[in-house]
């Protein structure tokens, strides 16, 4: 299940898997990134929860116009069961607005898979970077206006 956990964030499980999908990836970056959620309150932090346990995370943040991811990852041992793919079909049914990301070359391909497009762009610290779109298809949001 798709839930806010926020409160959760500095878990040490949770903590494990924002180190997945964080530029920063240490004990330090995690913990700032923890910190950036938890003192906003314009991002939100939801994570895909069975039996109580988080599997799954996705940092976002929603503007008028469409919800921008920050972070989504899974833990390594949920991995490639579909779980990064059923947050990003919840963050459609919530909002009903496109979704777009920023991700580097190791992470592209989860966002193709899924049917975003991609733009490339040189960044002037991380070098080769994606921006990724969904946009929002009428029949996906249960429209069936002609």
């Amino acid at each position: 299940m798709f839930q806010d956990i926020k409160p959760r964030i500095t878990e040490p499980e949770v903590s494990v898997i924002i180190s997945y999908a964080a530029l920063d990836g240490s004990p330090e970056g995690v913990a700032d990134e923890a910190e950036r959620y938890l003192s906003s309150d314009n991002l939100h932090f939801y994570g895909w929860v069975e039996d109580g346990i988080v599997i799954g995370i996705c940092g976002f943040e929603v503007h008028n116009d469409k919800v921008e991811i920050h972070l989504i990852s899974v833990a390594e041992n949920r991995q490639k069961q579909g779980i990064g793919g059923a947050m990003v079909i919840a963050l459609q049914k919530m909002y009903g607005l496109p979704l777009e990301a920023e991700t580097v070359e190791e992470a592209v391909g989860f966002y193709r898979k899924r049917g975003f497009s991609t733009t490339t762009f040189q960044h002037p610290e991380w070098g080769a970077k994606y921006t990724c779109v969904l946009w929002v298809k009428e029949q996906e949001l249960g429209n069936t206006s002609d």
